[in-house]
């Protein structure tokens, strides 16, 4: 069996697709996580403790999975997998993005679910417009403001949540705002509102999450705030709304524009999210050459 070392508390790789993917691996692999530490029980403390000690000489994991904003771990794993997009020509690199971990791959049929937001995300769908999955009545009866799931509202969140509440209004929900409710689905949520205000918590090297994908699958216009080029490597801009790079009077600008004109917010509906079609195989690949 492969171990699984550093991965957020409470982590249990069978409730993640990486157990998955990692089984197609010709031997067993020790595969490290971007949390150096974690309230882990006794036993899996234990257990890894042993690992790491074992880490600490000059033998190497075999690979680093991440998809939090930390930059490669050369120095600790032979191999890498994340998000950044500076490592184009490494053989030892490989760009596999958070929110790819949460699709609906028809290569695997095992696939766990996704309990948090409450399904696996579809590929097929992502690839088309929200007016396609979601009919003009059931748009129309969503709620004319938008939506911010969080945990914090450390800057620039703060700032864009306050922002957009002054225009098209914006609800907080989480820990941030002290409604922190896990017994309803993310997509239930969402589908409520017309917009989803779901900015990265961070700049980074080609750093994207699973936030603009579920807002979008789930009918919401996202509206974000990372690196142009960066949203550009993954998604559609045409069907996002960034906010980055913008000062505070363009925000509420474009953000009033969003509320008012009905033709712009109409545009963003009728893009896909996803121009290219995924694909899983360099991922396995990556793998199986171990």
């Amino acid at each position: 069996m492969n171990k699984f070392v550093d991965f957020w508390p409470g982590f249990e790789e069978e409730d993640h697709m990486i157990r998955r993917v990692f089984a197609h691996a010709p031997r067993r692999l020790t595969v490290l996580g971007p949390f150096r530490q974690g309230n882990l029980s006794p036993r899996r403390f234990e257990r890894e403790s042993k690992l790491r000690r074992l880490l600490r000489g000059n033998k190497k994991a075999d690979f680093f999975v991440t998809g939090e904003n930390v930059p490669p771990q050369f120095s600790r794993a032979h191999k890498q997998i994340g998000f950044w997009r500076s490592f184009p020509n490494r053989a030892d690199v490989l760009r596999f993005p958070y929110w790819k971990w949460y699709l609906d791959w028809p290569e695997i049929d095992d696939l766990p679910p996704c309990p948090r937001f409450g399904e696996r995300m579809s590929i097929d769908r992502l690839m088309q417009p929200i007016e396609e999955s979601y009919n003009a009545q059931q748009l129309a009866r969503r709620s004319e403001g938008a939506i911010l799931l969080s945990h914090h509202l450390v800057s620039p969140r703060k700032r864009l949540y306050q922002l957009t509440n002054d225009t098209i209004g914006c609800l907080g929900f989480g820990k941030a705002f002290g409604k922190e409710d896990r017994s309803a689905p993310k997509i239930s949520m969402f589908q409520n509102f017309r917009f989803s205000l779901c900015p990265e918590n961070a700049i980074g090297d080609g750093y994207i999450t699973e936030k603009i994908p579920e807002a979008f699958y789930a009918g919401c216009v996202p509206i974000a705030w990372c690196r142009p080029e960066d949203l550009a490597a993954d998604f559609n801009p045409l069907a996002v709304l960034n906010l980055y790079g913008l000062n505070d009077y363009e925000c509420l600008e474009v953000l009033e524009r969003l509320r008012t004109d009905h033709v712009f917010y109409q545009s963003f509906l009728k893009e896909p999210l996803l121009l290219e079609k995924p694909c899983l195989a360099p991922l396995l690949n990556f793998i199986e050459t171990t």
